[in-house]
């Protein structure tokens, strides 16, 4: 070194062979690394599987039609014990044929019908005969896509909430595709809630969230199978602002269910639930009125979560809550996965100076008039959980 510094010269020398092969090997096993990690080229999607897919998902849509026929047709409350358990082996022989929803609304109809033989109750009764007008729905809406597509040779995943409902899993490169996705989309979480759902076998960690921008409120779930608890991780309620680089947005309508890989977090400022404040519903009668169209998709989920203004919480004599925006009001009911929300509200109503309630809007079909369920409630410089 020192002598290279001095400017003194040197003889320049064959490299030695032994060396030459050992840098020879060191380049080699460089390629080899850098072409295994290039991004490999996406898989052609299986045509001939799909089809062959639907064809048997159809048969599976006969034998669920066939239930609904003779429970219907029957009677509700002649079903017997016997019944209830070929019913159930029905409903087992449903996952051979890749029916996941159907299957699990016949669970729910199988459970309730057993519950009724020991105690008769009218509510439970229309509770009943709705599951199977919504497999009835869920049957035909599914035969008739799966015909349309086998007819038109177009029998890969698509825009369609049906896809999901028939025991479809997205990837999200196949939402990429169709254009379902938003870039740097800024969320706030308004409610979670962790959910046993014992026909489908699963838990289910669901949060819902706003989108700060355009103030669609949208769905996480966080979906773990009994069988598979020990390998997926628990989702928790967040309370931070959320910025998804990309945002993926699973076909459906008001609520849609929401998925992304990479988000950055900031601790969430006044500001953000002031801007979350300023999309809610300014009247009762327009949330009520979206949540009517949505309902009316026999497919839907039982209530359309959307979050409303109001200017006082009062107490009508039996006890209930009722909220009031302007000159609307609405009755407020306790729902499954919240059960104490309207107690917790009561006990914080006389803080509140107005602000926002989140919750699930409920046709009650006993009562003919829809009902809201509170989640949380939305200020100006905080959101509180219920």
């Amino acid at each position: 070194m020192y002598d290279w510094i001095a400017n003194k010269s040197f003889t320049v020398e064959e490299v030695p062979e032994d060396v030459a092969r050992k840098r020879e090997k060191i380049e080699k096993r460089a390629e080899k690394a850098a072409s295994a990690n290039t991004e490999k080229a996406p898989a052609k999607p299986n045509k001939s599987a799909a089809a062959k897919k639907l064809k048997k998902q159809r048969e599976g849509l006969e034998l669920a039609e066939k239930f609904v026929h003779e429970i219907l047709g029957n009677g509700i409350g002649s079903v017997n014990k016997a019944a209830c358990d070929q019913y159930a082996e029905l409903a087992k022989q449903l996952g051979d044929y890749y029916l996941p929803e159907p299957q699990a609304i016949m669970n729910d109809i199988i459970t309730a019908v057993r519950s009724l033989s020991s105690n008769p109750d009218d509510k439970e009764t229309n509770r009943i005969i709705a599951l199977c007008v919504r497999l009835g729905s869920a049957v035909k809406k599914s035969r008739d896509y799966i015909d349309s597509k086998l007819e038109s040779g177009e029998v890969l995943p698509e825009d369609n909430i049906l896809y999901e409902e028939m025991g479809g899993v997205w990837k999200l490169s196949q939402l990429k595709e169709l254009g379902l996705y938003r870039e740097n989309t800024a969320l706030l979480q308004l409610s979670f809630a962790q959910i046993d759902e014992v026909s489908r076998k699963t838990f289910v960690d669901e949060g819902y969230w706003i989108d700060l921008d355009t103030g669609d409120i949208f769905r996480t779930d966080n979906i773990r199978p009994y069988k598979a608890m020990k390998y997926i991780r628990t989702e928790d309620a967040k309370f931070d602002l959320y910025v998804a680089k990309e945002l993926y947005l699973y076909p459906g309508g008001m609520n849609r269910r929401v998925r992304w890989e990479e988000a950055e977090s900031f601790t969430a400022e006044a500001k953000d639930y002031a801007q979350a404040l300023s999309k809610a519903d300014t009247s009762i009668s327009a949330a009520v009125k979206k949540a009517k169209n949505e309902l009316k998709n026999t497919l839907s989920r039982p209530y359309a979560a959307v979050l409303i203004r109001f200017d006082s919480i009062g107490y009508a004599a039996d006890g209930h809550g009722v909220m009031k925006c302007g000159e609307e009001t609405i009755a407020l009911r306790d729902y499954g996965e919240y059960p104490d929300a309207c107690k917790t509200l009561r006990l914080i109503a006389g803080d509140l100076s107005g602000g926002a309630v989140f919750g699930g809007l409920f046709y009650d079909p006993d009562e003919h008039r829809f009902t809201f369920s509170p989640f949380s409630v939305v200020t100006e410089n905080d959101i509180i959980r219920l």
